[in-house]
């Protein structure tokens, strides 16, 4: 059995397993999570994995498994994406992001070699969330195009 971040990999568990813990799921077993959440956390540990065939992350905010991600999920989530040598692409629309949410994720999201674009269209986030981003666009030079159309982001929270 292999052992990643503590939690065991075994036979017949998907690879997801490892990410379970931060999405308040009652056990490991599989009745507990659909087949999208099982997609979700598969692609979650692809990336962890620096899998070569994963270039891209999406998931909206209509979906539960990210609904319930747990503030430590999206800076671990963060800090995956940072060490990842293979993602160009982050597609999270729809909710799928707040102001608290955001802040984790950057935490943990510091740089990126491979990053070119952003979703991050359709949430909730105003300009106390985009300042959390600040440290990141300032650490890549790969970002070609960041999307935050239809946020509540407003001018005069930039003053």
């Amino acid at each position: 059995m292999e052992i990643i971040d503590n939690h065991p990999v075994g036979e017949g568990m998907g690879r997801g397993i490892v990410w379970r813990h931060f999405f308040g799921v009652g056990d490991d077993s599989e009745e507990d999570m659909s087949a999208n959440e099982d997609d979700w956390l598969n692609d979650l540990q692809s990336i962890k994995d620096d899998d070569p065939d994963v270039t891209e992350l999406a998931g909206n905010g209509h979906d539960n498994y990210i609904e319930n991600m747990t503030d430590e999920g999206w800076e671990q989530l963060g800090r995956d994406i940072s060490n990842n040598t293979h993602l160009t692409g982050l597609h999270l629309n729809e909710g799928a992001l707040n102001d608290r949410k955001i802040s984790f994720f950057f935490r943990g999201l510091t740089s990126s070699g491979t990053i070119e674009y952003m979703h991050l269209v359709e949430n909730e986030l105003s300009a106390a969330g985009v300042r959390s981003m600040v440290p990141f666009v300032q650490n890549v030079s790969n970002l070609t195009n960041l999307e935050l159309d239809d946020n509540n982001i407003q001018s005069e929270g930039f003053n």
